[in-house]
């Protein structure tokens, strides 16, 4: 769960030029100005939300993310870009930057699913990272959904409009403002945070293709990618997974196919971490189920339905055989 620290510094940059103060957000990211600028700097999550946050009270936009990102270069997607630019089609490039989404911004990975007519751009997202700040989620998505609208034109110097854009929360400003800059409808839809692409729009050809080229920036990635994997146990990536997916429960199975090795292996080092998947998975589920306590929007019997326990008792049961106390005693103290 951690950001690029290049793109936070694009960020700062950014609101600083529209009146906040960049020595207060530099501080707040707890980070110096060359580190952040560093090709492999990593901010973690908390910090990115509270540099962001600062930014907001600052600078008093509601639509922070996207004037930010209207302003910024493209460039700032380094990697992510070339590999873009030496894509032969706009999907492919889409599909390389859901598979390569963890050199960037790991906390809202994507993925492309095909329907009869369309192309859906799902965003998927980290729930710890968003349960830490909703509004900086918010901001986040709806700059990276202008930014793919920007990079579409500039990549096949064609102007585009989405078929629609979808979010799973009632924006900020008026559906018309929205709409202004995504030139699309823009919908609420519970869980699905999307843009549909015609499927004409996404096949089209991009004017800097080069197979060449794109086969060693791949190779590049696959290298940095490789690096980034051996700073985190088996236990960490298995958790990572697991809160990527939450409240869905994901399976043992599943797990392991992401993580490229067979559900054995995956238990076996586990075990040697003196840990299984079982207990993996009962923290992370006992972990969201506290902070969801916390929020107060839901009710005990929905989130024991939000994390597929059978009824309300067994979700029960589980948490006080983890946190040693009944939920509803969290509930009067929250």
């Amino acid at each position: 769960m951690v950001f690029n620290g290049r793109f936070l510094h694009n960020i700062i940059e950014q609101a600083s030029s529209r009146g906040a103060s960049k020595a207060t957000l530099l501080n707040v990211s707890g980070k110096p100005e060359a580190e952040l600028m560093e090709s492999d700097c990593k901010i973690d999550y908390q910090s990115f939300n509270k540099t962001f946050e600062t930014a907001l009270k600052e600078v008093k936009d509601p639509l922070l993310g996207i004037h930010i990102t209207q302003s910024m270069s493209l460039t700032a997607a380094g990697l992510m870009l070339q590999i873009a630019q030496s894509s032969a089609t706009f999907k492919d490039a889409v599909l390389l930057a859901c598979n390569y989404s963890m050199l960037g911004c790991d906390s809202l990975p994507m993925r492309l699913e095909e329907t009869e007519y369309s192309y859906d751009l799902i965003f998927n997202f980290d729930r710890m990272w968003r349960l830490n700040s909703e509004e900086t989620f918010q901001h986040t998505l709806e700059g990276s959904l202008f930014f793919l609208l920007k990079e579409y034109e500039a990549l096949t110097g064609k102007r585009f409009s989405p078929v629609k854009i979808t979010l799973d929360y009632t924006p900020r400003v008026s559906f018309k403002e929205l709409e202004k800059y995504y030139r699309a409808p823009v919908f609420i839809r519970d869980n699905r945070n999307t843009v549909v692409f015609r499927k004409t729009d996404l096949d089209t050809r991009i004017t800097t293709a080069d197979h060449e080229l794109l086969q060693h920036l791949i190779r590049f990635a696959e290298e940095k990618i490789s690096t980034l994997d051996q700073r985190d146990t088996v236990v960490e990536q298995v958790g990572k997974i697991i809160m990527k997916n939450l409240p869905d429960r994901a399976s043992a199975d599943s797990v392991a196919r992401e993580l490229n090795m067979s559900v054995r292996t995956m238990q076996r080092h586990l075990k040697y971490e003196d840990t299984s998947f079982r207990g993996i998975l009962e923290k992370n589920l006992m972990d969201f189920a506290r902070k969801q306590i916390i929020r107060g929007k839901h009710s005990l019997s929905q989130i024991a339905y939000q994390l597929n326990y059978s009824d309300l008792s067994a979700f029960s049961r589980a948490y006080k055989n983890h946190y040693g106390e009944a939920p509803t005693k969290m509930i009067k103290v929250a």
